[in-house]
């Protein structure tokens, strides 16, 4: 998946300047992520270095902001505030927040009017059309389809002197439902009784889900009301407060209230939650009998809990287009019965990270749940639990059963399982550790490799290199058995404090010395270095001193790698020309990083493809890994 993101200057630009592109090569912006969401402004926010062709070139509530994923026009608005910084290292860098078109309704304002006999899409064409009568061309909007409705068909209908946007906020969406969508390329504003549609692809535990968290918010229920009518004529409205101690004594109204206890209660919300009081006024409510039976249905009828949902993804969609990709409105069914049970969720909101596309947060929007929806939930999720806890109960039976007959071991292993529902909480966390530590592995990731001839790197050099794409380092340790890269053991502390995996070090075979004398030099080095055992251990075959004879370099090359292999760094890695493999040596090694630059395909065979000397427009090589070996 490719995201390009174009600046505008301003709303004449017709060209526009290419500031990130996933392409190698092409600018980077160091973060970049949007938020979309249903009946809102979507939202960004961008920084780039003082190097970016964007860097100086913004103007907030002026310059434009367009974001393609695969040539597709996913976003499109203006900036509208930026912030230049300069760090203590004095990194410069230029930070930015977007919104979409649909914060241009923020630009114009509504006049208090009637609308006589409308419809609601008639009533909808009526507020934009007062939009576009006040702003510049490139800010208008097409109304394109309208399907929401009201029974009422055709009515009087009025606006005040508001903002545009609350006004289709407040007089239509929360009056009749529905949802705000604008196609970007034709500035054309739709409003719909319905989007998205239900996805073939689930959020499921183990497969793209990270972590998830549902609240159920029971906090503003009452159980317990005090209800309160019309004000009572026979009251004296000159009568005052003169128990209080202040100065300023507060004329009170009597209103009708009921008699005896004065309240209404819901047992069943008591026998839940408790007794929690509040207090509600029936306007024009003079007798008690009303009174009580409106308290009655209000009490009734009001939402036992709020209910919300966060959860994290991987974008799977980005390594198997057959795996549907994460849009807002759409609705995933949710598989995770630790957390709830089983059901489709709709996704209102989505955080998209275009530097880093694999990570996504979704958000659903907030249920309000009456008793029996919350009571329901929660013999669901109880009975999901004992049907989880049920089968783990059967697969431990099974196991007991395989390894011994003996009745008392089955007996001992079916109370260890019984007891699982006792132990729930550790198996909760259990299940989360996994969730946070099921990261997925993506072939192509890119990883560098650096010698002396690359200077000093500090943190913040590989820290723009890791938010341009690069994910690993494998460093030059020796060369022969004279020459040792001082430089080794900074760029690997450096590389890693910003988040940059080691992937292991390499040597430089010279025709100089033996295979084993090499070896042993090398070795020396890596074991100074404190490299891991299980980090690829690479032989660089391109030297001019080696032999030309392929069985005399095989065997060299074969003495170098025993000596490696005896000491248990067994991730051997065969680094040459492309033209090199099969013509000058057989490979050997467990791996083979193959050198084939200015080529436009892998070559064949290769765990690993170097194919750059100049990335990022500097001296450094690059390479991409197909072997989770490499990265």
């Amino acid at each position: 998946m490719r995201y390009d993101v174009i600046l505008y200057k301003n709303e004449n630009d017709s060209v526009g300047t290419l500031i990130h592109s996933s392409y190698p090569n092409l600018p980077k912006l160091h973060t970049a992520t949007l938020t979309q969401g249903m009946n809102v402004v979507d939202s960004g926010e961008f920084s780039m270095g003082i190097n970016s062709p964007g860097y100086n070139l913004l103007t907030p509530m002026r310059t434009l902001i367009k974001v393609f994923k695969d040539n597709t026009l996913i976003f499109h608005g203006r900036v509208i505030k930026s912030i230049t910084t300069m760090d203590s290292s004095g990194l410069m860098m230029q930070t930015f927040d977007v919104n979409s078109v649909e914060d241009y309704l923020h630009d114009s304002c509504q006049v208090q009017q009637k609308i006589s006999s409308c419809t609601v899409a008639q009533y909808f064409q009526a507020i934009v059309s007062q939009h576009n009568s006040q702003v510049e061309d490139y800010k208008k909007f097409n109304v394109g389809s309208v399907t929401v409705t009201d029974s009422s068909g055709s009515a009087d209908r009025y606006l005040d002197y508001e903002d545009t946007f609350d006004a289709i906020t407040n007089r239509l969406i929360d009056v009749y439902g529905g949802y705000i969508t604008v196609d970007y390329d034709t500035m054309t504003i739709n409003y719909l009784a319905s989007v998205g549609s239900k996805s073939t692809t689930p959020l499921r535990i183990g497969f793209n889900m990270k972590s998830a968290q549902k609240t159920v918010d029971p906090t503003s229920v009452v159980t317990r009301l005090i209800p309160t009518g019309a004000d009572n004529s026979n009251d004296s409205s000159a009568s005052t407060d003169t128990s209080s101690l202040t100065t300023d004594k507060q004329p009170t109204t009597a209103k009708t209230t009921l008699a005896n206890q004065g309240y209404v209660d819901n047992q069943a919300l008591i026998d839940e939650f408790g007794i929690v009081v509040g207090t509600q006024n029936f306007d024009g409510v003079t007798d008690t009998a009303t009174l009580q039976q409106k308290a009655k249905n209000w009490l009734g009828s009001q939402s036992a809990a709020k209910e919300s949902w966060e959860i994290s993804v991987s974008n799977l969609h980005l390594i198997d287009k057959t795996i549907d990709d994460f849009k807002v409105g759409n609705q995933y069914q949710f598989i995770n019965d630790f957390v709830a049970p089983t059901e489709w969720l709709q996704v209102v909101e989505l955080d998209l990270d275009l530097v880093t596309p694999i990570n996504s947060t979704i958000k659903i929007g907030d249920t309000n749940l009456n008793l029996s929806a919350y009571l329901q939930q929660k013999v669901k999720q109880t009975q999901s639990l004992q049907k989880k806890i049920s089968l783990l109960n059967q697969v431990a039976s099974l196991q007991a059963k395989t390894i011994s007959k003996q009745a008392s071991q089955l007996s001992t292993l079916r109370d260890n399982y019984s007891n699982l529902s006792s132990n729930y909480d550790q198996l909760s966390q259990t299940v989360q550790n996994i969730i946070d530590n099921n990261d997925v592995w993506i072939s192509g990731q890119k990883f560098i490799d650096t010698s002396d001839n690359n200077g000093s790197m500090s943190v913040s050099d590989f820290a723009t290199l890791y938010n341009s794409g690069v994910k690993g380092i494998i460093v030059k340790a020796t060369e022969g058995t004279t020459y040792t890269n001082e430089d080794a053991a900074s760029h690997l502390a450096n590389a890693n404090s910003a988040g940059i995996k080691t992937v292991g070090a390499y040597h430089f075979l010279k025709g100089t010395s033996s295979g084993t004398a090499q070896g042993q030099y090398f070795l020396a080095e890596i074991q100074a270095l404190g490299l891991s055992k299980t980090a690829i251990v690479a032989c660089d075959i391109e030297d001019s001193s080696l032999s030309s004879d392929v069985a005399a370099l095989n065997s060299m090359i074969a003495d170098f790698y025993k000596v490696l292999t005896d000491a248990g760094y067994t991730n051997t890695a065969d680094y040459a020309p492309a033209s090199w493999f099969g013509s000058r040596f057989t490979s050997a090694a467990k791996y083979k990083w193959i050198a084939s630059i200015g080529t436009n395909a892998k070559p064949a065979g290769a765990d690993a493809w170097q194919y750059t000397w100049t990335y990022n427009g500097g001296t450094l090589d690059c390479s991409y890994s197909y072997n989770k070996a490499f990265l």
